[in-house]
């Protein structure tokens, strides 16, 4: 286990010590970032092209994963609008210009198909392509150095975080309902109640989680975690504008890890520059916890 999270906060502390303003480097580190993203899926696909009895895989993996997405997404919104009502904070103006769904959309489909591009390669090379094991955590070792440079330079300040505390308690509350929707889903699919809780622990990190659970379980479960993660990133679009008003943390919530990066300029537009503070704040948090716990649950045996 603590292999796992050397592997994980490591590349993740190293990348933050880096600072800088040049705006060319942290377009081209962008860049890389999304690469790295497209590499880990395209690996995955291929494993999960590979695997035998895939007329019994693909349906176990749609059904699971949608499982997991409606009761885990379900537990959030309950549990973040029961805090909103007890601690009422309703915006005082809304903001505009929300950025284009369609445009977001796009850019979701873009990753589903990397998925899909490498299923087929691996359907038609599976007898003569393999992959070395480790290479999937090689690039995710990378993403995440990257990763670790974006937070520092996307001018997050530690006192910004720590005095949120709107931000903290609701990351909080979107903790405990993500891990109890992983106990409760894990129940109905009939599956160990820790696979459950790691896969409820991506909280929206698609590229972590796929691999992190990909590497303890197989290409089954790592897809799973991906798609589940990948839906919270989609129902985002639509969530986030409609609870804003009333239900500010709700809004901020259901984003998840993304809160930080694709789905902050959704926030700061529906909300305004008054909800941002909230969004850094939780987003940090729900951008830190992920890998401790995907690490810690998929170490457990199995019983």
């Amino acid at each position: 286990m603590f292999e796992g999270l050397l592997i994980v906060l490591g590349p993740m502390c190293l990348g933050y010590f880096f600072k800088t303003k040049n705006t060319a480097l942290l377009q081209r580190i962008n860049q890389i970032v999304m690469l790295l993203l497209y590499v880990i899926l395209f690996i995955m696909g291929v494993s999960l092209g590979h695997l035998d009895d895939l007329a019994n895989t693909l349906p176990l993996i749609g059904i699971s994963a949608f499982t997991f997405a409606l009761i885990i997404q379900g537990c959030n919104i309950l549990g973040l609008i029961l805090y909103d009502k007890l601690r009422p904070q309703p915006l005082n103006h809304l903001g505009k210009d929300l950025p284009s769904r369609g445009r977001l959309l796009l850019d979701s489909a873009k990753l589903c198909s990397m998925v899909l591009i490498g299923f087929v390669v691996g359907i038609l090379t599976k007898e003569w392509l393999a992959f070395p094991f480790s290479t999937s955590t090689y690039a995710l070792v990378l993403l995440i150095f990257f990763v670790g440079i974006q937070l520092r330079n996307n001018g997050i300040a530690l006192r910004e975080v720590i005095f949120n505390k709107r931000g903290l308690y609701t990351g909080l509350v979107f903790i405990l309902t993500s891990l109890l929707g992983g106990i409760i889903s894990a129940y109905v699919l009939d599956l160990p109640v820790t696979q459950g809780l790691a896969i409820a622990s991506g909280f929206g990190w698609y590229s972590l989680s796929s691999v992190v659970i990909n590497d303890a379980w197989g290409p089954v479960f790592g897809s799973i975690a991906f798609f589940n993660d990948l839906s919270r990133e989609i129902v985002s679009l639509f969530i986030i504008p409609f609870f804003m008003f009333n239900y500010r943390s709700t809004a901020v919530g259901m984003a998840g890890a993304t809160a930080l990066d694709c789905t902050l300029p959704i926030i700061q537009r529906s909300g305004g520059i008054e909800v941002v503070p909230l969004a850094i704040s939780f987003g940090f948090v729900t951008n830190i916890v992920p890998p401790i716990l995907l690490v810690f649950f998929s170490s457990i045996p199995l019983a």
